[in-house]
């Protein structure tokens, strides 16, 4: 991920993150995973957690919650802090693939608009260590993005990702992928833009 891109643009970026709610974003697992996540507390982590957005949406889902956000990106991290400080939210500085920072086991681990960030040869160290992360019952929620430009490549350090590379990743883990969604449009209305969300469970998840 290329820090200097985010730090410098964090607050536009942050604005236009927060005009779009999180249930537009996350729809298509939440109808899956909203009424376990809204039963009962539970303890969650939100890597990549940016300005916040999906780290108060998940805090507010129970009031018994407990949310841990992940953020590389100490601009964002900072808008991100004010923007849950009212909630049940640590704010951790720490980044993929390592999370050494980061104590499990998780509920629930959201990755949102990350996975492209992480080279191919990172890609299945951080998967591992999500894994231990991971509760043997938990819910790993990640989005892959599809078509990206050279200057994003570039400036944002982004890699192509798909749903097979994944699946065979999870594999080695002992995930599942429980969910992967149809190809969906960008909220954002980006045209050229789609994106699929997954759901990987633990050695003993199921779906509710």
């Amino acid at each position: 991920m290329s820090l200097a891109y985010y730090q410098y643009h964090a607050h536009e970026l942050a604005a236009r993150y927060q005009q779009i709610p999180a249930r537009a974003v996350h729809g298509d697992w939440l109808r899956l995973l909203e009424p376990w996540l809204v039963v009962a507390p539970r303890r969650l982590l939100d890597v990549g957690a940016g300005s916040g957005r999906d780290t108060a949406f998940l805090a507010g889902l129970n009031p018994g919650h407990h949310v841990v956000a992940v953020e590389p990106c100490h601009a964002f991290s900072a808008l991100g802090q004010h923007h849950t400080r009212t909630l049940a939210v640590t704010w951790v500085n720490d980044s993929m693939p390592a999370l050494s920072h980061v104590i499990g086991p998780f509920d629930l681990i959201l990755l949102s608009a990350v996975w492209m960030h992480l080279s191919l040869a990172d890609r299945p160290l951080a998967l591992a260590r999500l894994g231990e992360l991971l509760s043997p019952q938990g819910y790993l929620v990640l989005s892959l993005r599809f078509s990206i430009s050279e200057q994003e490549a570039r400036e944002r350090a982004m890699f192509p990702v798909s749903l097979e590379e994944v699946e065979c990743l999870a594999r080695k883990e002992g995930l599942t992928i429980l969910h992967a969604s149809a190809l969906q449009q960008d909220v954002m209305a980006r045209g050229e833009l789609s994106w699929q969300s997954l759901i990987l469970g633990g050695t003993h998840a199921r779906l509710p």
